[in-house]
């Protein structure tokens, strides 16, 4: 009678723990998500701004930034380009991605905001338009 008493209790501590431990582990996922779509925002507007700098095209450098950035999940990332100082030889050009992460779970996005990744960078043009 003691071993089905001890099996018992052991059945309540796993079904207490276990929704802890899943948390966790989603929790875990979700900021490993979240590190992985940094990374790609970051990538993405480098390898636009690179592009734009080489062709000084507006176009090519969406194009640029939207393929570097396909692997995001959930909805595609915003590209923006910009000449801030005109379309000469040397005069910068900016190229700012902004991606909303979507949660792993989306019931709980009424508890968490869910994160949005935006990066900006600047090169300097090779080519005068």
């Amino acid at each position: 009678m003691l071993r089905r008493a001890s099996r018992g209790q052991a059945t309540v501590e796993l079904a207490l723990a276990l929704p802890v431990l899943i948390l966790v582990a989603v929790a875990v996922c979700q900021v490993a998500v979240g590190l992985n779509c940094y990374l790609v925002v970051i990538a993405a507007s480098r390898e636009g701004a690179r592009r734009g700098a080489e062709t000084n095209d507006v176009v090519e450098t969406r194009k640029a930034a939207g393929n570097a950035s396909k692997g995001l999940p959930g909805e595609p990332a915003g590209i923006d380009v910009e000449f801030p100082e005109g379309r000469g030889r040397g005069s910068p050009i900016k190229v700012t991605v902004t991606y909303r992460m979507p949660l792993l779970i989306p019931i709980v996005s009424h508890l968490v905001p869910q994160a949005t990744f935006k990066k900006t960078t600047c090169m300097a043009l090779e080519r005068g338009h």
